[in-house]
This record gives C-alpha cells, sequence and structure tokens, in this order.
C-alpha cells in the first residue's frame, strides 16, 4: 500500500530547493564523468593518465573527509554548500576556457579533476547534514531517501545525455554546459533558508579543527555502532559498486558482443533501479534495523553480480542490473540515514566524514577489480565479488555477537550484547 509520507519532505520549501540544487548539480556531474574521460584519451590516448584523472577525483574523500567534516561542523551548512558549487564551478570553467583557446593539457585536466573532487567532498557533507536542519526529525528518513533521488535521478538520463551531446557537438561545450549547471545550483543553494543553524556550544567553537575531527573519532570508538555501519558499507563499496565502472563495460563488449553504446542504455537502467530504489525507501513508514537492511542489500547486490556474470541474453543482465545499482545507492541511504538520525546534533558532519572516508575505499575495490579481470576475465571477476560480498552476509548471520547488532531495533537501547547472546532464541 502506498505511505502517504512517502513524499512528505517535499512540504518543505527549503528541501524542494535543495532537491532541486542537488539535481542540477549532479547534472553537472553526470556530464562530467563522460566529458573528462573522452577529453583525457582525445588528449593523450593513455589509460594510465585517465586512471590518474579518476584518482585525483576520488583523493579528496581520502585525504580531505576528516578536515571537511569539521568545516562542516564549524560553519552554516548553507555557506559549506554554496562554496561547493563554486568550487566546481571553477573546475570546470577554467577548463571550458582552455579548451576554447587550444591550450588544455593532461596535467590541467588532472589538477582540475582534483578541485571537482574537492568541492564534491563539501557538497556530499553539507548537503546531507542540511537535511536534519530543514525538515522536522519526522520526515528524515523521507528526505534523506528523497535527496538521494535528486542525484540517481540523473542517472537514468545521464549517459544518454552525454552521448547525445558527443554525436552533435564538441566535448568543449560539455564543459560550458557543466559550469552553468553548477553556477545555477550555486544560485539555489542560496535560496535555502535553514529552519535553524546547528547548536554549537562554548567549547565546540573553542575547540581546533584538528580537535574536532580527534572527537569525531573517539565518538565512534565510544559509540560503537557507527563502526557496525560502515563496516557494512565498505563492503559495498569494495565489492558492489566498482562494478558499474570496470566490470560492466567488459562483460557487455566483451562477453555478450554488444555494441559499446549498450554501456550507456544499461547505465541509465541502472539510474532507474537507484530511483526506484530510493523512492521504495523513502515510503517504507519504519526501518526496524538498518544494519539487517544493508545486510540484505549485500546479498542481493552479490546475488545480482551472480546474475550479470550468467546471464545468456542482455535482457537478464538489465534486470541484474537494475537491483545491483539500486543496492548500492540504497546501502548508502541507509547508512547516511542511520549516522544522521542517531549522530549528535554537533557530530554530524564527523559522522558523515567517517562515510566519507569508507567511501574512499571504492579506490580499492577498482585495484582489485582490475586485477581480477586480468586474471580471471570479466566472468570470473564478477563471480569473485559476489562471493566476496555473499561471504560477508553469511559471516555476519553466523556470529552471534554481529547478529546482535543485526537485530537491534534501535541503535540506542538498553539491551547490551551480553545480554542478548545470553537470551534464547524464543526470546530474540
Amino acid at each position: 500500500m502506498f505511505n502517504p509520507e512517502t513524499f512528505s519532505a517535499f512540504s518543505y520549501r527549503d528541501f524542494r530547493v535543495l532537491w532541486a540544487a542537488t539535481f542540477v548539480r549532479s547534472a553537472a556531474l553526470a556530464l562530467e564523468l563522460v566529458a573528462r574521460a573522452v577529453l583525457i584519451v582525445e588528449l593523450t590516448g593513455s589509460a594510465v593518465l585517465l586512471g590518474a584523472v579518476l584518482a585525483a577525483w576520488m583523493a579528496p574523500n581520502l585525504l580531505l573527509s576528516p578536515f571537511a567534516g569539521a568545516v562542516v561542523d564549524r560553519y552554516p551548512y548553507r555557506r559549506v554548500l554554496i562554496g561547493s558549487f563554486l568550487a566546481n564551478a571553477a573546475a570546470s570553467g577554467v577548463l571550458f576556457i582552455l579548451l576554447i583557446v587550444d591550450q588544455a593539457q593532461s596535467w590541467q585536466v588532472i589538477a582540475l579533476s582534483a578541485l571537482s573532487g574537492i568541492g564534491f567532498v563539501f557538497f556530499n557533507l553539507a548537503r546531507r547534514a542540511l537535511l536534519p536542519a530543514i525538515v522536522e526529525a519526522s520526515h528524515l528518513r523521507s528526505a534523506t531517501a528523497l535527496s538521494q533521488t535528486g542525484q540517481t535521478s540523473v542517472k537514468i538520463g545521464g549517459a544518454l545525455l552525454a552521448g547525445l551531446l558527443l554525436s552533435i557537438a564538441d566535448f568543449t561545450w560539455m564543459f560550458g554546459l557543466m559550469t552553468a549547471f553548477s553556477l545555477l545550483a550555486a544560485l539555489l543553494g542560496a535560496m535555502i533558508q535553514t529552519r535553524q543553524e546547528p547548536k554549537r556550544d562554548a567549547a565546540a567553537e573553542d575547540r581546533s579543527i584538528v580537535g574536532q575531527i580527534t572527537a569525531g573519532a573517539r565518538w565512534a570508538i565510544d559509540t560503537r555502532w557507527p563502526i557496525a555501519v560502515l563496516v557494512i558499507s565498505a563492503m559495498s563499496y569494495m565489492f558492489l559498486q566498482p562494478y558499474e565502472a570496470v566490470l560492466m563495460p567488459l562483460v557487455v563488449i566483451d562477453e555478450l558482443g554488444q555494441h559499446r553504446s549498450w554501456v550507456g542504455y544499461l547505465a541509465a537502467v541502472g539510474g532507474l533501479g537507484a530511483t526506484v530504489g530510493a523512492v521504495w525507501l523513502a515510503s517504507l513508514k519504519e526501518i526496524r534495523s538498518p544494519n539487517l537492511l544493508m545486510i540484505g542489500l549485500i546479498a542481493t547486490g552479490g546475488a545480482s553480480l551472480i546474475g550479470i556474470a550468467l546471464a545468456p541474453h542482455l535482457a537478464v543482465v538489465a534486470v541484474c542490473i537494475f537491483f545491483a545499482t539500486a543496492c548500492v545507492y540504497n546501502m548508502a541511504t541507509v547508512a547516511n540515514l542511520a549516522l544522521l538520525a542517531h549522530a549528535p546534533e554537533e557530530m554530524r558532519g564527523q559522522a558523515l566524514t567517517l562515510m566519507n572516508l569508507v567511501q574512499g575505499t571504492i579506490l580499492i575495490g577498482a585495484l582489485v577489480a582490475g586485477a581480477l579481470v586480468d586474471s580471471l576475465g570479466p566472468q570470473g571477476g564478477l563471480l569473485t565479488m559476489a562471493a566476496c560480498l555473499l561471504g560477508a552476509s553469511l559471516l555476519a548471520f553466523s556470529m552471534p555477537r554481529v547478529r546482535w547488532w543485526l537485530w537491534r531495533r534501535r541503535m540506542y537501547t538498553d539491551l547490551t550484547a551480553a545480554d542478548w547472546m545470553r537470551a534464547s532464541d524464543a526470546d530474540r
């Protein structure tokens, strides 16, 4: 039955504006991921430099996330969000000008990719931390899931739009369009009027950024439950998410013998799955156990990878990609929701920083996926990664202490791990 609360977050004016800004910024990102790859291939034809561009874009997740979280906790979320949009506009705008005057070089593309990655780090943190400030707590789950649709819905048409633009115009103008999108997102961000700014006590104001980072790490270790959320998320980032960029194109082209255009079409199918999954998540009246749901998503993702590897027809691959991508993005949504809903207000930025650090494990997953493809082929690589996901799910269900974390109804509860392990199966 349809839950009337599914789209409740859209009743808030500021959330609608934030959603629109997220959508526009994500449209720019969808173009960026294609345009930069095409540009570096046109300039150098080097796969090594293509990897360097992607690494430069992802590196800020690992290097700057602690600092970025402290900044988000220290300054108004809206200003940080606008600053991130302007950084992205600067990165694409400078490259657009360099291309216009025919002066673009590979090192400039790499450097500007890093600047874009910095903007993306602050964008992700500020966007998520802003949600509790613009919607009531009872609508936070709806806001978190629907905010994700602002990103995932663009995936439906992003790959198709990029392909269309490349077929009718020079990719130089794609960077001009990306710049315009980022500036529009900044304008929308300036229109947000937060319901309240985060509470900041005197100690937080006097604490240095390094002190804030230390406090965030200490909070996660002392509280413990964030570690469970982050470990489960890391499994998804390392063994599930890389399939889309590394393994799926090889399966479509090499294993199934399809035209390369189908890589873009299937990416759009994945975007549809991510959007449908986000709407489904928003429609749930209650998530009784976030960790249990995350383990279920990992298992479903693993099964989907097996389907992609063994599929005899492109239609079966499309169905499996639909579910695999839905699992990837819903994992991130559930993890972010758990952190936002239960982290102290002054620690929201640091809590989300931990998720950004975990997201950096995509780099490890991409390297592992590449090594698996070289040694086992695309099909063997998919099956190996699926085995890792299913093995992790089975391990979680087979360990009593882990099961206690999974079946907890609330993050904060009077029930201890020792109490749970002493209880009978019927009591559990």
